[in-house]
């Protein structure tokens, strides 16, 4: 009786721990870091933080690097044509590239974020310039309902865009306990 008993704790605690592993495994496969040397080296000399990248990568693209959406934004961090032009144009004297390169489109991708974190005091606010536009945003600043200060945002009126600075957010924390 007391064998059945022991044998029967072992197997419950070697499933809790199989369980365990599984999931752990389970956590790092849904939040990969596909792309690390990319990431890094285009994060390396600047102040943006790499779970932040790998979050709206994973946001924007699922690491998809040939990911066109329907409104026309290319590539693993989602990039309009416009924004990468004007991008190219400012910050790398109008040099060739090519949004579907991994390395491209992450140093554009990295490049406008830092240049909307400059911009804007509060990374969300940024993050949601980053979806919605920078324009847009400006228009938001203006308005007592979603500014006290004019420089953050307090509420975000576009659904899409208050959901997805949150998921980014959220991934940005899980990136940071995994890695």
């Amino acid at each position: 009786m007391q064998l059945k008993k022991s044998l029967k704790i072992i197997i419950i605690t070697v499933s809790a721990c199989v369980f365990t592993v599984i999931s752990a495994l389970g956590t790092y496969a849904f939040f990969p870091q596909k792309y690390k040397k990319e990431v890094y080296s285009v994060c390396e000399n600047t102040k943006i933080d790499t779970s932040l990248i790998f979050a709206i990568i994973k946001t924007e693209s699922s690491f998809k690097k040939d990911k066109i959406s329907p409104k026309g934004a290319v590539g693993l961090m989602q990039i309009m044509p416009d924004t990468a032009e004007y991008i190219s144009k400012v910050f790398f004297g109008g040099n060739a590239y090519n949004l579907h390169s991994p390395k491209d489109n992450i140093l554009y991708g990295v490049t406008y974020l830092i240049y909307l974190t400059e911009k804007f005091e509060d990374i969300k606010t940024a993050l949601a310039a980053y979806n919605a536009g920078e324009g847009r945003v400006y228009e938001w600043l203006d308005n007592k309902e979603f500014s006290l200060d004019g420089k953050t945002l307090i509420s975000i009126p576009y659904n899409e865009t208050k959901l997805y600075v949150k998921k980014v957010m959220r991934y940005k924390n899980f990136y940071e306990i995994l890695y």
